[in-house]
């Protein structure tokens, strides 16, 4: 949807009206009593699955006000939503055998811990995008480099040299920026009319990109 006026350009802001009518939908206006709750969970500890699909529609709005507090912090709210949501199935599943007498207090942590570690490898993904694209940079960079220093293509061996990389590295890196160019190319193409393709000119700029 669209960002209001106070927020900032990219921000996701939690649409609480439209999760929670999701969580209606699924039947949260069901209110459970407390001996029906303890039979319930009683129920689904042993595997009765309808047990646990009544507790979960009874509790997603934990769900919902857990998601809202992680809004802004790298994932979409349906992605919040269903990691909570199996959070809370793992709770619904496993508390009869915990030792905890506070299901609330229980489950809140499970749905807690299942969205937090999603977060947590969302941001791990995302710094190691953003390491992986900085190497290609640095190995472009080095490319140049080597070619205005001596007048040649570099081989793996100097660009490891100057990149102070392990040859592996290297070779993993060149064979990503290599990939990039040739996805470049074909997506180039497409738009290009046949009588306008040089091919001496597209085969000379392949030969420079690939080393050969």
């Amino acid at each position: 949807m669209a960002p209001s006026p106070d927020q900032e350009p990219g921000q996701q802001r939690f649409d609480e009206s439209n999760a929670r009518d999701l969580a209606d939908a699924a039947g949260r206006d069901r209110v459970l009593n407390p001996a029906e709750h303890r039979r319930l969970l009683e129920a689904a500890g042993r595997g009765d699955a309808d047990a646990r699909e009544s507790l979960v529609k009874a509790h997603l709005d934990w769900v919902v006000s857990s998601a809202g507090e992680r809004i802004d912090r790298g994932l979409g709210q349906g992605d919040l939503f269903q990691e909570g949501t199996i959070g809370l199935m793992e709770a619904i599943q496993e508390f009869a055998g915990s030792g905890s007498e506070d299901f609330e207090a229980f489950a809140t942590e499970r749905i807690s811990s299942h969205m937090d570690r999603a977060l947590g490898d969302e941001q791990k993904a995302v710094r190691d995008s953003q390491l992986l694209l900085q190497a290609a940079h640095d190995y472009v960079d080095a490319e140049l480099s080597i070619r205005q220093e001596l007048g040649r293509v570099a081989t793996t061996l100097e660009l490891a040299t100057k990149l102070e990389w392990p040859v592996q590295r290297t070779e993993e890196i060149g064979q990503m920026v290599a990939d990039a160019r040739r996805r470049h190319d074909e997506e180039m193409l497409q738009y290009l009319e046949p009588d306008e393709i040089d091919l001496d000119t597209l085969m000379e700029d392949h030969g420079e990109g690939d080393g050969s």
